[in-house]
């Protein structure tokens, strides 16, 4: 599509994947709006350094800073950090869970995470890896709505 003020094929051109359109379109069709899957979490990513001076089970996922109360993290017992800390001078909380894996899908950043979420629709149920401290737990999480998650 193009969206054109003067008629002619000249302006701002809009594309989306094909695979991005089949999964949105019942939506479109039965709602007249899309409903994006969420988690209902904030994390940071996990790299070997901050595994490391965090001391934490894995050196890779992602660590929930917070998990959005009322959110379908937060139904799922889902956990955010504690304890107030400083990434260079942003301040974080610490101490939450640690998720390194969804449907056993390998958690390495969150463009994973939001690749994974793209695969899936509101009200399905994944199955969350997380190491809280240093045990390894799965968590099975209903996906809400993300505006609903905001």
């Amino acid at each position: 599509m193009i969206a054109s003020s003067v008629g002619q094929s000249a302006g701002i051109g809009f594309a989306i994947p094909i695979n991005t359109a089949k999964a949105v379109v019942n939506d479109l069709v039965t709602l007249g709006r899309v409903r994006r899957p969420a988690l209902g979490v904030r994390t940071i990513p996990i790299d070997p350094e901050i595994a490391s001076e965090l001391s934490l089970a894995a050196d890779y996922g992602l660590l929930i800073v917070q998990a959005v109360p009322g959110g379908s993290a937060d139904r799922a017992g889902l956990r955010g950090g504690s304890e107030r800390a400083y990434l260079g001078n942003i301040p974080i909380m610490i101490g939450g869970d640690q998720i390194v894996a969804i449907d056993g899908e390998k958690i390495e950043s969150q463009q994973t995470l939001a690749q994974i979420m793209n695969k899936h629709r509101a009200g399905d149920t994944v199955k969350v890896t997380i190491f809280r401290g240093k045990k390894q737990v799965e968590v099975p999480v209903v996906l809400g709505e993300a505006r609903d998650q905001v």
